[in-house]
């Protein structure tokens, strides 16, 4: 694993991370492939530094960053003493920082910032203005583990905190029984698979949590982002 820090937070790369390159395969051919991973790892970990920058502002410590697979994952240690309110807000930093940055690079090449540039230049922006966007918009569906869910279940915990967990699985699986015939229909299954894929991540989440309530016979703390999410973006 690759590992630098970026202020002042560790950040790791995971080897999985290259299965992006596999996705720009399927728009980009030749040397445009590195140039859409290349994009993609600054979306994406502009994305997580969004969450992480957040959280270490509201209090939290040992905050990380690690990059892999289909996205990315901020984990963190609260203490037990971060409020729902800013909780949600960390969730919702990450889509935020992207679509504002995807937003700002896209606004400004259409007032012509970029005319002229070179074609591999174009490639880049292009590639991260799709990146930081579709990434962005994508981790606002609720659905746990993704930002969406996560915020659903702070909003909820606001309530009920007890009733949040199993809340935000039912928004999860009401979600999925939309957007994957969607997917489907509209020609994306691709898509439909992953949302699955991160659907069943959340449940086992959910199981592993309801496991650890009934053995420890003590309070269960679903927001407690100490044990990271499986397949958080």
């Amino acid at each position: 694993m690759l590992r630098f820090r970026l202020f002042g937070i560790p950040v790791g790369v995971h080897a999985t991370f290259l299965f992006l390159a596999l996705l720009g395969a399927t728009m980009y051919r030749g040397f445009d492939i590195a140039i859409w991973t290349g994009a993609a790892f600054v979306s994406i970990l502009l994305h997580e530094l969004g969450h992480a920058l957040v959280a270490r502002g509201f209090g939290a410590v040992d905050v990380k960053v690690t990059l892999y697979g289909l996205g990315g994952l901020t984990s963190y240690n609260h203490g037990g003493v971060m409020s729902h309110g800013k909780s949600f807000l960390i969730s919702a930093a990450g889509s935020t920082t992207g679509i504002v940055a995807g937003g700002a690079v896209l606004l400004a090449g259409r007032d012509g910032a970029f005319a002229g540039v070179a074609p591999e230049v174009a490639v880049f922006l292009d590639s991260f203005v799709f990146t930081a966007l579709v990434w962005g918009v994508l981790n606002w569906i609720p659905i746990v583990p993704l930002d969406g869910g996560h915020m659903v279940r702070h909003l909820a915990a606001m309530v009920n905190e007890e009733k949040a967990p199993l809340f935000s699985q039912v928004v999860t699986w009401v979600t999925v029984a939309v957007v994957v015939p969607l997917a489907i229909t509209n020609g994306f299954p691709f898509a439909a698979i992953i949302v699955v894929v991160f659907a069943f991540g959340g449940l086992r989440e959910y199981r592993a949590q309801k496991r650890s309530k009934r053995q420890t016979r003590g309070p269960e703390t679903p927001l407690d982002r100490r044990e990271p999410p499986e397949f958080p973006i």
